[in-house]
């Protein structure tokens, strides 16, 4: 049988629409931006991740990807939708990996984006990392691990401690005697601060008395003192200082300078009311002035300095 053209046309007509209205729109299979803009900031077992907001209608949310830069078994986060997570639980002084994926409410996952390192720190590792760049020389690397220490905690004596030897080591002589009696008075129990005090007011103008206090408690507190960071920095030096500062303060302390050179080089014969014993490394002196200085000078050199 024959349809006449009008009745074909719409039978046609018919059947396209029926299969458009059948097939449906196309399936989304376009993932998201990946996420940009990373920033960490680590803390005490923690590092927090952000980043910048992938603009995208159809955004579900995000997932954050850690692991042990080392290597290891990685962490997946839960679906997030504010831009930032804190990860918790973290070990200090372990260097984690962090990137970060966006995805949309059809499932389609971005690519990560590139990753980021961060370790976590508290005060106390931050201090043992400065104290490793300090017994390396890298001052600059050793102040700024001590002052993030005491980003964490501002009454961390050790770090005031590193930092005061940090400047003495720079020449910084004022810093050095600010951050030494800053550790001082968060520590009382640490010889450290006191022996690098000694060390510094000796040579600040006024600085005399102060020495002498902190020469003769660290003395009294530990008599076989040693600085862990450069065993060079022993009792007997502490005592060399010491005579040094009491010869400085003038006559009337010089027998308590001679005391401590009697202890450093047994048998010296310095006898103040004998000019005849005015008499060091072979050397005759004027006076008895002249042969303590000169001794106090020979005993630096036999302690090596």
């Amino acid at each position: 049988m024959k349809y006449p053209p009008k009745i074909l046309a719409a039978a046609v007509l018919i059947s396209i629409l029926t299969a458009s209205s059948c097939s449906g729109p196309d399936p989304d299979t376009k993932a998201p931006d990946s996420p940009v803009g990373l920033i960490t900031n680590a803390g005490d077992g923690r590092v927090t991740v952000t980043w910048i907001t992938v603009a995208a209608g159809d955004l579900a949310g995000y997932f954050v990807y850690h692991r042990e830069a080392a290597g290891g078994s990685e962490t997946k986060s839960d679906l997030l939708n504010p831009t930032t997570l804190t990860i918790t639980g973290l070990t200090n002084g372990t260097a984690y990996r962090f990137a970060v994926t966006s995805i949309d409410e059809a499932g389609n996952e971005s690519d990560r984006s590139t990753e980021v390192t961060a370790t976590p720190n508290d005060e106390e590792s931050l201090t043992e990392v400065g104290w490793e760049a300090w017994e390396a020389g890298e001052y600059e690397t050793a102040s700024s691990s001590f002052q993030a220490a005491l980003s964490h905690n501002q009454e961390y004596a050790e770090a005031f401690t590193g930092l005061g030897w940090t400047a003495l080591r720079q020449r910084d002589l004022e810093t050095a005697a600010g951050r030494f009696d800053q550790a001082i008075q968060r520590d009382s129990a640490n010889e450290d601060p006191r022996v690098g005090g000694l060390i510094v007011h000796r040579e600040l103008p006024g600085g005399l008395p102060i020495a002498m206090t902190y020469g003769r408690t660290a003395l009294e507190n530990d008599p076989d003192y040693v600085f862990s960071h450069d065993p060079t920095i022993d009792t007997e030096l502490v005592q060399l200082m010491l005579a040094q500062v009491y010869f400085l303060n003038g006559e009337t302390l010089f027998s308590y300078a001679q005391v401590l050179l009697d202890d450093l080089v047994p048998g010296n014969g310095l006898d103040p009311s004998v000019s005849s014993s005015w008499v060091v490394d072979d050397t005759t002196y004027s006076t008895y002035a002249a042969a303590l200085l000169a001794l106090i000078e020979y005993a630096f050199t036999l302690h090596g300095g």
